[in-house]
């Protein structure tokens, strides 16, 4: 985040978006549609791989696995990036989470048919449901790539460079029920994770923000906890924020957010949350 980034709080409800900013957002056209003044904070830093020739060397071999897991929209954009392929011949199936990440596959040229989702009638976009759509897509045996990311400020010291920079974290539970199966699940780090570094002016500056009439969108448990960090210690009693799974909005009571509301993950289902708020 950039001091000039964040503008003084008007004396309307403002919404702040905690995702790592990205150009023609559609959260920026979703609430900026619906009247909303938008504040981005971005609360989590995204780098590119810590070894993009590990992309390149699994791009090579993707008739190896039976299905590809993108953990986020950051997974797939860091892999299609960091290598070269013949999209028109991409036949292998790839499973995400969420509508940001199926819209960036889509992006990336992968043909519709080929992504698996969790289906949206609960709008539980998670792995425990992505789990129950792919399940009996996949025998024991088979190999499964999981494209993840890898969180600096929380490396294992027990790990030596080359595991941790390969193993990566997230989709724990998706992992373990392949492996539960019989399936051989590898591991591809496609991006890096880190908090923001803010100096005393943009402490000062989010201070405020929290303290005005705004409304924070939380979609990571991870944001969460890198803002309390940043500001520790800090009364968030008089804060309200909008959680998009039930961990994360139990992230935000532990750090003792007045006004926690889930919403379904959907950024049409945000706007509706923000617009039930008194």
């Amino acid at each position: 985040m950039r001091s000039s980034s964040l503008r003084d709080a008007s004396s309307s409800r403002t919404v702040v978006i905690t995702r790592p900013k990205a150009p023609s957002s559609v959260w920026d056209q979703a609430l900026g549609a619906a009247g909303f003044t938008l504040q981005h904070v971005p609360l989590i830093v995204i780098d590119g791989p810590p070894r993009p020739q590990d992309i390149e060397s699994v791009a090579a071999q993707l008739h190896r696995f039976q299905a590809i897991m993108f953990v986020s929209p950051q997974a797939v954009v860091q892999f299609f990036r960091h290598c070269r392929l013949d999209m028109s011949a991409w036949r292998t199936p790839c499973w995400a989470t969420g509508g940001a990440s199926h819209a960036a596959l889509l992006k990336a040229g992968v043909q519709a048919a080929l992504i698996l989702m969790p289906e949206d009638e609960s709008g539980l976009w998670d792995s425990e449901h992505l789990w129950l759509r792919v399940k009996e897509t996949v025998n024991a045996g088979q190999k499964v790539l999981i494209v993840r990311g890898t969180d600096l400020e929380h490396r294992d010291p027990t790990q030596s460079d080359p595991q941790w920079l390969a193993q990566g974290v997230g989709r724990e539970f998706l992992s373990q029920q392949l492996k539960d199966k019989g399936l051989d699940v590898t591991y591809l780090v496609a991006y890096q994770r880190r908090s923001p570094l803010w100096d005393q002016a943009q402490c000062s500056q989010v201070r405020a923000l929290l303290h005005s009439p705004s409304v924070w969108i939380f979609t990571s448990s991870q944001a969460a906890r890198n803002l309390a960090a940043q500001l520790k210690p800090f009364d968030f009693s008089s804060a309200q924020a909008i959680a998009t799974h039930e961990r994360i909005a139990q992230e935000l009571r532990h750090l003792g957010f007045g006004v926690v509301l889930l919403s379904r993950p959907g950024v049409t289902d945000v706007v509706r949350s923000l617009e039930s708020l008194p």
